[in-house]
Order: C-alpha cells, then sequence, then structure tokens
C-alpha cells in the first residue's frame, strides 16, 4: 500500500494537458473520456481523463475527471488522488 501511494505522489507532481485541444470542459461541453499528455511531452498521450460528474447544475459549470496515468509499457494505470477540471487548457486540481 507504501508503494502505491509514492506512485500516485510521483505522478501527481507532474502537469498535465488534454491531448485534444480543449480550453475547458463544461455541463454542456465536455467529454466523457478524454486522452491525457503531460506538459513536458504535449504529443504523447501518457493516459485518460474519465468524466465523473460536474462542480454544478448549470451550463457552465465544469466538468470533473479523474486521471488515469499509465506507468508504462505493459503496467498497470495508476488513478491519481483528487478530482481535475480543465482549466486554461490544463488539468486543475478540484478544491
Amino acid at each position: 500500500m507504501k508503494d502505491h501511494a509514492a506512485t500516485q505522489s510521483q505522478y501527481a507532481q507532474h502537469n498535465y494537458i488534454p491531448a485534444i485541444a480543449i480550453t475547458h470542459a463544461t455541463l454542456k461541453h465536455s467529454w466523457n473520456k478524454v486522452p491525457v499528455a503531460t506538459v513536458a511531452a504535449p504529443d504523447q498521450v501518457c493516459g485518460e481523463a474519465r468524466r465523473i460528474g460536474y462542480t454544478g447544475k448549470l451550463d457552465s459549470d465544469s466538468a470533473l475527471y479523474r486521471l488515469k496515468i499509465k506507468q508504462g509499457k505493459g503496467l498497470p494505470t495508476v488513478t491519481l488522488p483528487g478530482l481535475y477540471v480543465i482549466e486554461s487548457g490544463m488539468f486543475q486540481e478540484y478544491e
């Protein structure tokens, strides 16, 4: 369990972006699954974001995502702790 938490922490330190052109995802305009890349390697998909809900009920409220990051070829994915929204073309932790 301790190794899993350390692995999550390692991946949580990266800055993640949608691998497709999205600046903001809302209740009215969002995707169920979004490919994820890092800022350091924007052309290389490293996982996916899965929409799990919304921050509210208005059309302009943000979509909430869980980030699932691949540890490497042939290795399982790591689900990062916390919830994320897409703001200004980046995944930001939702508080």
